[in-house]
């Protein structure tokens, strides 16, 4: 296929994903994205005045705490020295959702099944302050050992730290015996696609959706044998492919009757409901209660679903 023909084609599936015209979708992926700024509460006691300072100036995220929309370029390259010794870590708002959905409380057994880079993962333990038993995982080996120094960098405790294929993490771990579980899956990343790029779409290709939407079936599979009842699993992926977001959770809901799916409850004026219908397919009605993100200025394109494994 064509880059022409490639681009018409992904031009075509996200106008009717997303609800827009396809003369507004090379917009709608050409401009870059805001940095986000969590500030680390593990560190709180040695952050220095002037990062206090610099928050100060910065939008505050309203259903996120210690998050901050950087609005500016200028005040996104004043945050990066902070990244330094791990007061502050910089991330697009849409990676916030999925721990915000998550809720995680003290006490309890939390799994990060893909956790590399770790800003998912150190953001559930700043939210209890270091008092969850964390376990890390990422399949990929190097990954993981650069997730171990960040995680020190960031003051994170975890308990465990695996290299499990995440379609097999149940066959190694403990089944049903996690609180919460973040998966936050592999996919084809059209999220972050950038037309400005002549290579954006270089490895795009509706063939690959489909290979990733039986996978992340698996993996979303293998989450649930690890959930005890009564548990929270947040799936969320950086694509809008809805082979990738609602076939997933809507194959898994109809396998396991004990598996609902709960609301998100804060929204952004682009945060849209997930989808209960598109082309052929025929999804859960539940999924009305996930959230799509459709990318503008601030967000990249995301999907999250929260599934409750009732007791």
């Amino acid at each position: 296929m064509t880059d022409r023909r490639k681009l018409g084609q992904f031009r075509q599936r996200a106008a009717e994903i997303l609800g827009i015209r396809q003369a507004d979708v090379i917009d709608l992926f050409r401009g870059a994205r805001a940095t986000s700024a969590r500030v680390n509460r593990l560190h709180a006691d040695s952050a220095p005045d002037e990062l206090t300072g610099k928050v100060r100036s910065l939008v505050p995220v309203s259903w996120c705490r210690d998050a901050f929309f950087c609005t500016g370029e200028l005040r996104c390259t004043e945050m990066v020295p902070f990244t330094h010794d791990g007061s502050v870590y910089l991330q697009n708002a849409s990676s916030l959702i999925p721990v915000v959905a998550l809720d995680p409380c003290p006490g309890e057994r939390i799994i990060d099944v893909s956790a590399a880079p770790g800003g998912k993962a150190f953001h559930i333990a700043a939210r209890v302050a270091n008092d969850c038993d964390l376990w890390l995982n990422d399949a990929s080996k190097p990954r993981a050992e650069k997730l171990r120094h960040l995680a020190e960098l960031y003051g994170v405790r975890y308990s465990h730290l695996t290299t499990e294929p995440a379609q097999y993490i149940d066959k190694s771990l403990p089944t049903q015996s996690f609180d919460r579980i973040l998966l936050d899956v592999q996919c084809s990343g059209e999220g972050r696609i950038d037309l400005r790029r002549s290579d954006a779409l270089r490895y795009w290709s509706t063939e690959r959706i489909e290979k990733y939407k039986y996978l992340q079936t698996k993996m979303l599979d293998a989450a649930y044998r690890l959930l005890r009842p009564g548990g929270t699993i947040v799936y969320s992926t950086c694509t809008f492919a809805p082979e990738e977001n609602e076939y997933p959770v809507s194959q898994v809901l109809g396998r396991h009757a004990d598996l609902d799916l709960a609301p998100i409850e804060f929204r952004e004026l682009n945060f849209r409901p997930g989808l209960t219908k598109w082309r052929s397919y025929r999804f859960d009605p539940r999924l009305e209660r996930a959230v799509r993100v459709v990318p503008d200025d601030m967000f990249e394109g995301f999907f999250t679903a929260k599934l409750i494994r009732l007791s």
